[in-house]
């Protein structure tokens, strides 16, 4: 009896629909398409095609937006909040991103879009002005006018009634989010100056806190604002291509719902015609697609078939027994961004199978001693069910015993101290370092052939390396590189951020719009072209314009490289209108040897792959009417957006023995002789960044950024975060699976943050030797950046020719020139002064530009506390009201915060308020000319000096050079020392000054900032000083060029 209903079954399977979700919903609704207001013929737009579609309704969308009068409200009120409607930047945030969510998630917005526009709120401002009003009676409760609170006080007050004068709704708003985010008390002020200051820093939190409510509450506004209108627009959008028959991939399972909700004739058909629904990988199912199915497998009465009511959940819908069936395993439920819901597995197990479903038990793929150790881990990871958010692991059974040689896991990597860039640089080499064992050991590394049916030794396209995103990519590829290892990436999703992609792209830029220099001169200087600097430089002093529509100028030889590269762009700039988009690149790419020129990089195949697949993405752009170059660009550029997502598969040449790349999300399904799991070093337990809308039933609560998101967004995150974290679980244990015969775990990790690679090494720690070993760690050398930047060169060196003596002797004379000084600090001639034999190099800070404060003690030999200070002082003075003092106490506090010592805000408001006080403050404040932190350079001899001023001011006489110190001074012949080392570095200014401006310095004070007061000292007779430093000069430089040579040179002092 079983044998005649397998052989019927096996006669009707050509009857059977076998296919995706979506085709199911395809077929049926081709078959009944009037019932759900479809017209005969129905096409279904790829997704080039419907990310153009996309394009093209958001721009009506902004246009209509800003064209309504209804709306003017909403939309200048989102430029107040900073709410971005279009994006700034290719990669910046803006609502453009939340309507791309609302068209994949169109059917959810029902209610929203149904919902009345409403008025536009009045803001409420009243607890704003009762705070304010708290805060204007905390002055008359400090004992002290110089507290830094009251300062604070004081500021604040005058902001907000600034605020609060504004007549325009508008003004007041942008005022109010302005100065928001200074209105908190901090730690300013000295508890012993108030009557309470807990209670007076509660108060001018209290203001901020009802600044932050207002502008949040404009902000919740806005959003909720947008998102009705967009919700509307949306769905008038899925109607239009609803009447059109062209419908994009969501719409098919939405209207199949729709279809089984509403077509009492329809659903009688289906269930005739589809007596038994099986759902394949049914992890990956969403609440439409179940739904569809549920209602298609609905119990039959013997009166005909009873229509579950349209808003009946799922749930609740009795089903025929034996018509419906599930096949999935709930632990590779990955695809929540695409609405795989694992909590919808498992009611669907709990509804249907109750408490006896069918466990699939049996492992086919993976042998027994790396299935032993993924039973251990994951009986740790998961081991019990958490309801509606993960399943209970269930260990396997394994049915391949019998393997020869070492099979256990592989571990490599721990826990490193270390920041985030270096520790995957750590791991990348590791994994380089494995791949590169099993290429040069390969019989300690047995895999099982399935052709042969035999053990044999691996090759590099057994091994695939799986990382859960693309964070760590390019350090893999780099460390990959560096151990002479061939690999490919196989997931589309990384082919628009090559740098081959990016320089054809950048050429047909350059093509596109001759207007667009960056993308000219990238395109030039790319491989496609090949010209050089030097060449570039030379093109552009005869002067030559970087846009292709005009002729080179005459001084530029015609055999010039850029002149000729030039003339090809143009060639095809003329032909663009002729050409589509595809028929361009490929004309670009043949006519440049594109395909030849991938023989220079160590994989010419992947650089085939990639040209290859640009090329035809061009070719689906074009058939999909996408339009002309410009347009193809623009999209092209959505690509490279870290959100977009590229899903054609790249096939690999078929010949090509190279370790495979692929991320977790793209290797599902697969499976691999050998599996690396890498990329374990991205921190865990955060928020998702970047733009995001979660769901509350049919409510949307959307985040932009930080700072802009509705009001009830939070809550839904903290239970999104969570669910992350489970899948994340999910997401290990679908790598980890991937492995047939030999899988290898990174478990490199910051101790004390959580990551994949801390979960990896907590379920390896405890078993190592038993289920896993350890391949030894390899030594990674991190390069360290340059501490001072080379200089410019003033020498071109032409192309080698032939004659190499004379090229040999070109360059020599080229680095000698270069090994000069070409710009000494002001700072640096006091510490040559100090101590002949040293190096501006050993000391200057070129990252942050700032200038030592002690000459005669080196940075290393001082406390980090002091120069700290010195810094915190030389800011407060540059930003501080030199004539009231006005803000001083909270400026010292702020920038002694900055330079991380708190606790030395009162010495530093201290230091700041004696230099206040000296005459040659007041003599500036006086003169009505002066400037702070005045950058100062020009040329001396062969050199350049240049530094920054603290404070000049012009007299009628000439200029005047003051100098802030926070030096301790001691007695008078200590202090005439300092005077006499510092002089040198004013004398330098003032040459410069002299220089640059034609003016004449008259003085130069030394203003020594101590807590009892100021101590100012003039430097004794500048014109000495200033012969003396041009000497000196001289000598540095003349001391440079020697050593360079070997020599030694005195200074001359």
């Amino acid at each position: 009896e079983k044998r005649t209903t397998y052989r019927q079954a096996v006669a009707d399977v050509d009857e059977a629909a076998i296919g995706t979700l979506h085709a199911f919903c395809l077929r049926i609704l081709s078959e009944h398409p009037l019932a759900v207001g479809l017209p005969p013929r129905v096409d279904i737009l790829d997704e080039v095609s419907s990310q153009l579609a996309f394009e093209r309704r958001w721009e009506r969308f902004v246009d209509a937006l800003h064209s309504k009068s209804d709306a003017e409200e909403l939309v200048m009120t989102a430029w107040a909040v900073d709410v971005r409607i279009e994006p700034r930047s290719s990669r910046s945030a803006s609502f453009r991103d939340v309507a791309a969510v609302f068209n994949n998630n169109w059917d959810r917005l029902g209610a929203l879009a149904d919902e009345p526009l409403t008025p536009w709120p009045v803001a409420n401002w009243s607890v704003l002005e009762r705070a304010v009003a708290a805060l204007a009676e905390l002055p008359g409760k400090c004992r002290d006018e110089g507290d830094g609170l009251l300062a604070l006080v004081r500021r604040m007050g005058d902001e907000a009634q600034l605020v609060l004068t504004q007549q325009d709704a508008l003004r007041r708003l942008v005022l109010v989010r302005q100065y928001v985010e200074r209105w908190k008390a901090g730690s300013a002020g000295v508890k012993k100056n108030w009557d309470d200051k807990p209670a007076a820093q509660a108060t001018v939190n209290a203001v901020g806190e009802a600044a932050n409510a207002i502008v949040a509450s404009a902000t919740d506004a806005v959003l909720r604002g947008l998102s009705a209108r967009l919700a509307r627009f949306t769905r008038e959008a899925a109607d239009e291509r609803r009447a059109d028959g062209r419908l994009e991939f969501h719409d098919l399972l939405v209207l199949a719902r729709r279809l089984v909700r509403t077509s009492d004739e329809t659903c009688t058909a289906l269930r005739r015609r589809y007596t038994r629904l099986l759902l394949d990988e049914f992890q990956d199912t969403d609440p439409i697609q179940i739904e569809v199915a549920v209602r298609i497998a609905a119990a039959v009465g013997p009166a005909g078939a009873v229509t579950p009511a349209p808003d009946q959940p799922w749930q609740e819908v009795d089903t025929e027994e034996g018509r419906l069936f599930f096949v999935g395993d709930p632990k590779q439920s990955i695809y929540r961004f695409r609405r795989a819901d694992i909590k919808l597995f498992l009611d669907a197990r709990d509804r249907f199978a109750g408490a006896a479903p069918v466990l699939l038990g049996h492992n086919f793929r993976t042998v027994k001693p790396v299935l032993d150790w993924l039973n251990h881990a994951f009986t740790t990871l998961m081991p019990e069910e958490v309801p509606g958010a993960q399943p209970r692991y269930e260990p396997l059974v394994a049915d391949r015993h019998d393997v020869p040689g070492d099979h256990r896991v592989v571990v490599l990597g721990g826990g490193y101290a270390v920041k985030a860039g270096e520790l995957r640089d750590i791991e990348a080499a590791a994994v380089a370092a494995a791949v590169a064992t099993i290429r040069d050991d390969p019989g300690a590394w047995p895999v099982f052939d399935r052709t042969t049916k035999k053990w044999r030794d691996p090759h590099m396209a057994d091994v695939t390396v799986l990382l859960p995103t693309r964070t760590s990519l390019r350090q893999l590829e780099d460390a990959l590189d560096a151990a002479d290892v061939p690999y490919r990436v196989d997931t589309g999703t990384l082919v628009y951020d090559t740098q081959e992609v990016r320089e054809v792209l950048d050429a047909l830029r350059a093509i596109d719009d001759p207007a667009d220099a960056i993308a000219l001169v990238s395109a030039l200087r790319s491989p496609l072209y090949a010209c050089s600097d030097v060449e570039l430089f030379t093109y552009h002093q005869a002067g030559g314009r970087w846009d292709i529509r005009l002729d080179p100028p005459a001084a530029v030889a015609a055999d010039h490289r850029v002149a000729l590269a030039m003339g090809h762009l143009r060639s095809l700039w003329e032909q663009r209108w002729w050409l589509e988009p595809s028929a361009m690149a490929l004309r670009l790419v043949e006519e440049r040897k594109a395909f030849a020129l991938a023989f220079a990089h160590r994989r010419p195949r992947e650089v085939w792959r990639r040209l290859r697949f640009l090329v035809d993405q061009a070719r689906a752009f074009s058939e999909a009417g996408g339009g002309d170059l410009r347009a193809f660009l623009d999209w092209a550029e959505l690509q490279r957006h870290e959100g977009s997502r590229v899903h054609e598969p790249l096939l690999p040449e078929t010949d090509d023995d190279a370790v495979s790349i692929l991320t977790i999300h793209g290797a599902k399904g697969l499976e691999f002789p050998i599996t690396v799991v890498s990329g374990v070093t991205t921190e865990l337990g955060k928020r998702r960044r970047g733009v995001q809308v979660h769901w509350d039933g049919e409510r949307p609560e959307v985040k932009l950024n930080k700072a802009t998101r509705t009001d009830n967004f939070d809550r839904l995150a903290d239970i999104e975060t969570e669910m992350d974290e489970y899948e994340r679980q999910r997401l290990l244990y679908v790598a980890c699976t991937r492995a047939r015969d030999h899988l290898v775990l990174c478990t490199h990790h910051v101790p004390g943050k959580e990551s994949y690679g801390l979960w990896l090494s907590g379920v390896t720690a405890d078993v190592e030797d038993s289920l896993c070993r350890r391949l030894p760690d390899v030594a990674v050398e991190m390069a360290e950046p340059s501490a001072v930047p080379a200089p410019a060169g003033q020498v071109l060196i032409p192309p080698p020719d032939d004659d190499r003596a004379t090229w040999v002797a070109a360059r020599t004379a080229l680095l000698e020139r270069e090994r000069r000084p070409r710009f000494l600090s002001a700072t640096a001639l006091a510490q040559l002064a100090a101590e002949p034999d040293w190096s501006e190099t050993d000391e200057t800070d070129v990252v942050s530009g700032e200038e030592t404060e002690r000459p005669t003690v080196r940075p290393w030999r001082r406390g980090r506390a002091a120069t700290a200070i010195g810094r915190a002082v030389h800011a407060t003075l540059e930003l501080v009201d030199l004539e009231t003092g006005e803000g001083l106490d909270d400026l010292a506090s702020q920038h002694a915060h900055l330079e991380a010592v708190p606790e030395a805000a009162a010495t530093i408001a201290a230091l700041a308020r004696s230099a206040l006080a000296a005459p040659s403050v007041k003599a500036a404040v006086a003169s009505r000319r002066y400037w702070r932190e005045l950058y100062v350079a020009a040329p001396v001899g062969e050199v350049a000096i240049e530094g920054y001023i603290d404070l000049l001011y012009e007299t009628d006489a000439g200029l005047v050079i003051v100098d802030y110190k926070t030096d301790t001074i001691g007695p008078d012949a200590a202090t005439a020392d300092k005077v006499d080392c510092y002089a040198r570095q004013l004398a330098g200014y003032a040459i410069v000054l002299e220089t640059a401006t034609g003016l004449t310095v008259t003085a130069a004070t030394l203003l020594f900032c101590t807590k009892n007061g100021p101590v100012e000292s003039a430097v004794p007779d500048l014109d000495a000083v200033r012969a003396a430093v041009a000497v000196q000069v001289t000598a540095a430089s003349a001391m440079k060029r020697n050593e360079a040579e070997g020599g030694v040179v005195p200074t001359g002092r």
